[in-house]
């Protein structure tokens, strides 16, 4: 394992959100059943509330950025197989950066993260997931991730020197609160020079990367918490894809329903959806289907990075009925078989010109 010493750069990330136990109180638990008892009990409906399912949302925090010497990364192909994924398996962001991972056949180790301690990231000085460690580099949120890996497997630039292109950007808010932003998030760095039909390209490509970030990931949570059946299948189905004790599956089943029942709620005010939630990830899906046309992909014949965060964001929640409903009540599916045979046969590895 390296060590944190060795960070290039930390940056802030799109995160799962963890239900805050408030632990300064002394509580009625407490007094009744002492402090280990209390830790236990906040512990573990923390544990059920986040593992309960993947309610994500986009926050980002002030962290200050550690800039050390690290060493030049060879060739992709050779470092491939040093490449750690951490994650929460339930996570959109942590299944958009696997499925790029996937697509263009990169070697990699998945670390899942306990939800409550996170001592798999005790390394880390940024306590969100995913993360990304290549070699002795840290990297975090998942559109960045994307975009500097991508712009790495050009082979133009080392990936020290790739960071230098991605500068964060401190402003502040309307709260007063300041955030951290890249203007290059959705970047990729090409040094050469290309014709209008290109640049068009990637225009759109960075367009609808962002429109699944910004719009598309706030429909699922509302959608997979819908019901009280709905936030039962969700809740039992993301207890088994992790690496949890039986104990923890049930409180994550039956506890975590509840709290991702009513966090879906909160998630459907907080982004102002219609009513019916479904109809609200419909018409979503409908106006990215309006911009694939008659293509294939985003991309053309080959996915692009848009694809891949959508089938991202969507891969993770694959066997619940929300997509089931989804491939039945739009005309998603054929785009979706596609991707799914396209990345699950790693059809962008090999050699990458542009």
């Amino acid at each position: 394992m390296f060590r944190s010493t060795n960070i290039a750069r930390i940056f802030p990330i799109k995160h799962c959100l963890s239900l805050r136990v408030f632990r300064n109180q002394r509580s009625l638990h407490t007094r009744l059943f002492g402090d280990r008892t209390e830790r236990f009990i906040h512990g573990s409906l923390t544990f059920a509330g986040v593992l309960g399912g993947f309610v994500c949302y986009q926050q980002y925090g002030v962290k200050s950025l550690n800039e050390v010497n690290c060493q030049d990364i060879q060739s992709p192909e050779q470092n491939e197989g040093n490449i750690t994924l951490y994650q929460f398996a339930s996570c959109p962001f942590c299944n958009k950066v696997r499925t790029f991972l996937d697509y263009y056949g990169m070697e990699y180790k998945i670390v899942e993260v306990d939800p409550i301690f996170k001592k798999e990231i005790k390394f880390s000085e940024y306590r969100k997931v995913p993360i990304v460690v290549i070699q002795d580099i840290q990297l975090n949120d998942s559109s960045l991730i994307i975009s500097i890996l991508r712009s790495y497997l050009l082979k133009q630039d080392s990936l020290e020197q790739l960071l230098k292109y991605y500068p964060p950007i401190t402003v502040r808010g309307s709260n007063n609160k300041e955030t951290v932003e890249y203007a290059n998030r959705y970047g990729i760095m090409y040094k050469q020079d290309f014709n209008e039909s290109k640049l068009k390209e990637i225009k759109l490509e960075r367009k609808w990367r962002k429109w699944v970030d910004d719009t598309f990931v706030h429909t699922l949570s509302p959608n997979i918490y819908r019901t009280w059946r709905e936030a039962m299948e969700a809740s039992e189905y993301f207890s088994h894809v992790g690496d949890f004790s039986a104990t923890q599956k049930f409180l994550a089943k039956y506890i975590g329903a509840v709290f991702m029942y009513y966090i879906g709620k909160k998630m459907k005010k907080k982004y102002g959806l219609k009513d019916d939630v479904r109809e609200a990830m419909y018409d979503e899906v409908k106006v990215f289907l309006k911009a694939l046309g008659k293509r294939k992909f985003l991309g053309g014949k080959q996915p692009n990075l848009a694809d891949l965060a959508m089938f991202g964001v969507l891969r993770g929640i694959e066997d619940l009925s929300t997509v089931e409903d989804l491939k039945k009540y739009t005309d998603i599916k054929p785009w979706f078989d596609r991707m799914k045979l396209a990345v699950e046969t790693h059809q962008g590895a090999g050699p990458i010109t542009s």
